[in-house]
C-alpha cells in the first residue's frame, strides 16, 4: 500500500497492522477530505469489502474532487525507513529498560 499510494492509488484494504497506520481512512467525506488515503473496512464479511469497494468507485466515478484530494493526500505521505527503523529502535529501548527490573 506505501508503493501503491506513492504512485496516487487509492487503496481498499482491511483496518488491520501496518494497514491501518499506512492508510488514513476516509470515514467522514467532510472531516477526513484532506487527509484521507483509502478505504478501510473491519469484520471479516465480504460485504463490508464490497461496501468499501463501491464507495471508492462512487468517489472515483461521482465525486472527482474527492478522489483527485486523497490521491494528492498519497502523495504527501513519506515513508522515510530511517524515521520507522529509529521509531522501533526506541520502543525496543524502552522494553529492554523496563525488562531489566526482572532480569
Amino acid at each position: 500500500q506505501m508503493y501503491a499510494q506513492q504512485y496516487g492509488t487509492i487503496p481498499v484494504a482491511h483496518r488491520t497492522g501496518g494497514l491501518k497506520d499506512s492508510i488514513q481512512d476516509l470515514a467522514d467525506e467532510v472531516r477526513d477530505r484532506h487527509r484521507a488515503t483509502g478505504f478501510l473496512f473491519t469484520g471479516w464479511d465480504s460485504n463490508r469489502l464490497m461496501g468499501r469497494v463501491y464507495e471508492a468507485l462512487d468517489a472515483f466515478f461521482n465525486n472527482r474532487r474527492l478522489f483527485l484530494q486523497m490521491q494528492a493526500n498519497a502523495l504527501q505521505c513519506c515513508y522515510y525507513w530511517p524515521k520507522a527503523i529509529d521509531e522501533y529502535e526506541k520502543h525496543i529501548d524502552f522494553t529492554m529498560e523496563d525488562l531489566s527490573c526482572c532480569i
